[in-house]
């Protein structure tokens, strides 16, 4: 017996597993753009809200160096993460700390103004229309694992693998880098109490640049990976990717690496299973689960589930 606005397909076994699946790919590559996003929150207190145009620019880069010139994915990513940092350390010298020092308003100014700019910018120079995607990973629809044959049939890409086992990577160098060395230690030192940090001597200026050249060499390694999964380029690539990063911050908690990509998970699971069992919302309503998530996370739990509670004294 069908329940009105249920999906009876969605019991079935092997169609779950490919929801369960595309959600997990999703997720990872929100899970890096949370990453992104709290990196920088950690030390600064603020949210980049060009940093999905900042990934996007470097998509496009590792576009013209790998599929016009012919540049191995394997060189031209890295050097392009490596660009990103400096883009990224120089915009937080040049313009965020200056107008940080007159409130936190004008930063929120300025990343939106960097966010329209870069729009534009890309459009100017590589179009608004369609471009063949990067692939540094095998993207024919043959590249896959066939599970279960079906109908419904259950396959996992080798570019969802390749995915999983990049997040995985990335998060473990990012806890080896901030764990394990001394400059991790003084990013730490800076996220925990800044006022004692300058007390012991840390440059916190520096540090707050690290931590922007971090996330823009995360960014743009999220955006390649939409890039790869999404099958296309264009101009407006990260928008929607931003928006899933910020609620998978908000669920997971925007000063907690490890609530950001359990968040990240959490989303994509929610963007890809909710509306296949719910057939009023549909795919194109998809983009509301976000915001959804990230209202009733800052109600029911302002902190996120890994977010630490701060305690004001009075």
């Amino acid at each position: 017996m069908s329940i009105p606005g249920i999906n009876d397909a969605f019991f079935q076994a092997a169609y779950f597993l490919q929801l369960l699946a595309n959600g997990l790919t999703n997720g990872a590559i929100y899970a890096m753009m949370a990453v992104a996003v709290v990196i920088i929150y950690r030390t600064t207190g603020h949210l980049n809200f060009a940093q999905g145009e900042m990934g996007t620019v470097a998509c496009f880069l590792v576009f013209t160096l790998c599929v016009q010139r012919g540049l191995p994915y394997w060189l031209a990513i890295p050097g392009v993460m490596l660009l990103m940092m400096i883009v990224g350390a120089a915009i937080q010298r040049g313009l965020v700390q200056p107008i940080a020092r007159r409130g936190g308003l004008g930063v929120v100014m300025i990343t939106l103004g960097l966010f329209l700019i870069l729009n534009a910018l890309t459009g100017i120079i590589w179009g608004t229309e369609l471009h063949d995607t990067v692939t540094p990973f095998p993207g024919q629809p043959t590249d896959q694992f066939v599970i279960l044959a079906g109908p419904p049939q259950f396959a996992v890409r080798y570019a969802s693998i390749g995915i999983w086992v990049t997040l995985v990577v990335a998060v473990l160098l990012l806890w080896a880098l901030l764990q394990r060395t001394r400059l991790g230690l003084s990013y730490r030192a800076v996220a925990s109490n800044t006022e004692s940090a300058v007390l012991a001597g840390i440059p916190v200026e520096r540090m707050r640049m690290f931590g922007w050249a971090l996330a823009a060499a995360i960014g743009a390694l999220a955006a390649v990976l939409t890039a790869q999964k999404s099958g296309a380029l264009e101009f407006g690539l990260m928008s929607g990717v931003l928006l899933y990063g910020l609620a998978s911050a908000a669920l997971g908690g925007f000063d907690s690496l490890i609530g950001a990509v359990v968040g990240g998970v959490i989303v994509g699971l929610a963007e890809a299973l909710i509306p296949a069992l719910f057939t009023f919302i549909g795919s194109e309503l998809s983009l509301v689960m976000a915001l959804v998530v990230i209202v009733v996370a800052l109600v029911v739990r302002p902190d996120g589930l890994f977010g630490t509670r701060r305690v004001e004294r009075v």
